[in-house]
């Protein structure tokens, strides 16, 4: 009699020694849009994921931190949310914070109680999103969805990213007053949609 039997190695995400719950979460994690950080409440990191890392890197940059440590400000939210426990212990908590980084990036970090399955006590659950792409992102959309022409789709997504009127103008090589009425025709589109959308 022959005996065979299927061996399946372990993936990148799952170690032998790894409950499988983890690998499974792990790799939803890193499908996520947003950073994610898992860390124990002493401040080891127990997942990151790639967006994670980037904007990590954003904020050591405004912290001006070794890179391999969470950065300061990330972990003073923690720390928060640690006393806001203390204090309300019955009361489940979500702090947020934005951070304004140089470069002009603006990444808001939500930090909240998380039981990972590997560990004992609850950890920290840190969603870093990176506001700068989400607003490009919804910009893009309303273009579409009030059908702009090219240039008026590149004044919106400026606009949309707090750009004044006259940075607008230096930055598409076009006077202020183009902008002005590249806008009052975004407006007018907008306003035709919004209407169409209540009836």
């Amino acid at each position: 009699m022959v005996s065979t039997s299927l061996q399946v190695a372990p993936t990148p995400t799952q170690t032998p020694d790894r409950h499988p719950d983890v690998s499974l979460l792990t790799a939803v994690l890193e499908g996520f849009a947003d950073g994610v950080l898992i860390l124990t409440q002493t401040g080891h990191c127990l997942h990151r994921n790639q967006k994670g890392k980037a904007l990590c890197r954003h904020l050591h940059d405004l912290d001006s931190s070794p890179q391999t440590a969470v950065p300061p400000s990330l972990w003073a939210l923690c720390l928060h949310l640690r006393e806001g426990r203390d204090l309300f212990p019955d009361q489940s908590l979500v702090l947020t914070q934005d951070f304004s980084c140089p470069g002009g990036a603006c990444i808001r970090a939500r930090v909240q109680w998380f039981d990972w399955p590997e560990t004992t006590e609850p950890s920290f659950l840190v969603m870093l999103e990176d506001q700068t792409q989400a607003v490009q992102t919804a910009a893009l959309l309303e273009a579409m969805q009030y059908d702009l022409t090219p240039r008026e789709r590149e004044v919106w997504m400026l606009r949309r990213a707090n750009h004044s009127y006259e940075a607008i103008a230096l930055t598409l090589y076009i006077t202020v007053n183009t902008v002005k009425r590249h806008l009052k025709s975004i407006y007018a589109k907008r306003k035709q949609v919004l209407e169409d959308l209540a009836n």
